[in-house]
């Protein structure tokens, strides 16, 4: 069996016609988020997805971060929603939780890792330095500073916060109510936007640490997975938690999508990642 892996499509239409021959041909097809510019409603992207879905024999979707309310709603009622639910095929249970972490609380996290932690090993580009000196975390002279903030500094970053987003423990509750209804599937995958979240220094992203979810790598730690699949970082990486394998899927507006494959002889999993 193989299903069509879409991520952070942000109204990307321009490889519409070949995800539609995909979903076609394949055994269904999983949505990890992001179906729009952030904070938008475009129409378009509504009806493509619904093609999508109705060109696919199975289609299962998470919103991602940046949903409005009624996109949340056009998920549901297109039937493929799994934030908070599960649904099996096969021996596989998809489970799955849309959005992200509190984002506040994720950027207190990362001025904190770098004021305690040993971050010599971070060599920030540019692009990454524009986003720590958002954060009030700044390279000087080979080392990283923290400025010191007042709470009013920390009201500057409410600009960052995305329509969609929970507390860890939310969504370690909403992991726990979505795995219960698939928990009996012999396979386990779970769906996520935000990927799990990787401890210390982690070189494979420009700021040098993880981002992910604190609550959805205690949830795999707790109860161990076949796969985690997930978007958000716009870029493939995969890693491990325990002995559950983990793959964050770059982006549709990027030109990528990815394969989930499964033996039903053998029951082993695999995922690849194509350009379009």
């Amino acid at each position: 069996m193989e299903f069509l892996v879409l991520a952070d499509i942000h109204d990307t239409w321009v490889h519409m016609s070949k995800m539609l021959r995909l979903a076609g041909e394949m055994d269904g097809v999983i949505f990890l988020g992001d179906l729009m510019t952030f904070r938008k409603f475009t129409q378009e992207s509504i009806d493509n997805l619904t093609r999508i879905k109705e060109t696919s024999s199975w289609m299962v979707g998470i919103p991602g971060n940046g949903p409005l309310p009624r996109v949340r709603e056009f998920l549901d009622n297109l039937g493929i929603n799994l934030h908070c639910k599960g649904r099996s095929i096969e021996d596989m249970g998809f489970f799955g939780v849309g959005g992200v972490q509190e984002t506040v609380k994720t950027i207190s996290e990362i001025r904190e890792f770098y004021r305690t932690e040993d971050t010599s090993s971070i060599k920030p580009d540019d692009r990454a330095m524009d986003t720590l000196n958002a954060f009030g975390i700044f390279y000087e002279n080979g080392k990283f500073r923290v400025e010191d903030w007042s709470e009013s500094d920390f009201s500057t970053l409410d600009v960052y916060t995305s329509p969609f987003e929970h507390s860890e423990e939310r969504i370690h509750e909403i992991l726990s109510i979505a795995y219960d209804q698939i928990k009996d599937s012999p396979i386990q995958i779970v769906l996520s936007h935000v990927p799990p979240h990787e401890s210390g220094v982690v070189s494979a992203f420009p700021i040098g640490v993880s981002t992910g979810s604190k609550g959805i790598t205690e949830f795999i730690q707790e109860n161990p997975l076949a796969l985690s699949l997930s978007g958000h970082y716009h870029k493939h990486y995969e890693f491990k938690i325990g002995n559950t394998k983990c793959v964050v899927m770059p982006a549709v507006m990027n030109g990528f999508y990815g394969v989930l494959s499964f033996d039903t002889s053998t029951k082993e999993l695999g995922t690849k990642i194509f350009e379009f």
